[in-house]
């Protein structure tokens, strides 16, 4: 999907233009770009550099800069975190920018993983990367994410739960062993739901096989963005059960 950022910007700055709750001010607005790049300069940054090089200081001018200049991913990033920051006050308003960045569909929400996992920066990176890759209609490249997502969480539970296995790479293999550390541990404090750990091999199973074949299916666009998100979801699912253990 090739998005007009033109269009976008131009109708996402009505409503940062505007008086009331969606306005924001140029250093409001370089602030959450700064969410996006950290390197990007401040408004008292800024405003020198741009006199310095005879470019305008108008905050439309200024603020389409900032868009135009971002990498594709960290346009959808920014457009996601302006979106979330201005529903609340221009519902309708926000649709429309919806539609022109996102196709209509809601952005997808932004996944945490508790900052005390063993490699959690990595685990964050790709639950977020999901959604971005999601939001820009690469579904193969979203799938791949989940698979990667999943192999972390399970080295996470090997290597605090089941040392011994910590030579592992496979992602099934990983799976069985965490599936059956968990039945275990559950076994001890009494009766439970075994078809619920007893899913987990088969959802990582789905995500495993989709990686490899998701390039190759022939299903339209739609079908193809809820299959990703179905992964991402299942992904999602199995890591909230692993970090109750963790």
């Amino acid at each position: 999907m090739s998005v007009n950022w033109i269009a976008a910007y131009n109708r996402l700055f009505i409503l940062l233009n505007r008086e009331g709750p969606t306005y924001h001010s140029g250093p409001n607005f370089l602030r959450m770009a700064q969410q996006v790049d950290p390197g990007i300069p401040s408004y008292e940054q800024l405003i020198p550099i741009l006199n310095q090089q005879g470019k305008s200081t108008s905050r439309k001018s200024f603020y389409w800069e900032i868009v135009k200049e971002l990498p594709e991913q960290h346009k959808y990033q920014l457009f996601r975190l302006l979106i979330d920051a201005l529903e609340p006050y221009a519902k309708d308003e926000v649709e429309e920018i919806r539609a022109v960045v996102f196709g209509g569909g809601q952005a997808v929400p932004a996944a945490v993983v508790p900052v005390d996992l063993w490699n959690s920066e990595k685990l964050n990176n790709s639950l977020k990367d999901i959604d971005h890759a999601i939001d820009a209609q690469q579904f193969n490249r979203a799938v791949t994410l989940a698979y990667t997502c999943l192999e972390g969480l399970y080295k996470t539970y090997v290597r605090r739960h089941v040392p011994q296995s910590i030579g592992l790479s496979d992602l099934m293999q990983l799976c069985k062993v965490v599936k059956d550390d968990i039945t275990e541990k559950l076994r001890a404090r009494g009766e439970f739901p075994e078809q619920i750990v007893n899913s987990i091999p088969t959802l990582t199973n789905a995500v495993a096989n989709s990686r490899n074949g998701f390039s190759e299916s022939h299903f339209a666009d739609d079908s193809q963005k809820w299959l990703a998100v179905f992964a991402r979801d299942l992904t999602n699912s199995i890591g909230r059960l692993l970090l109750h253990f963790v």
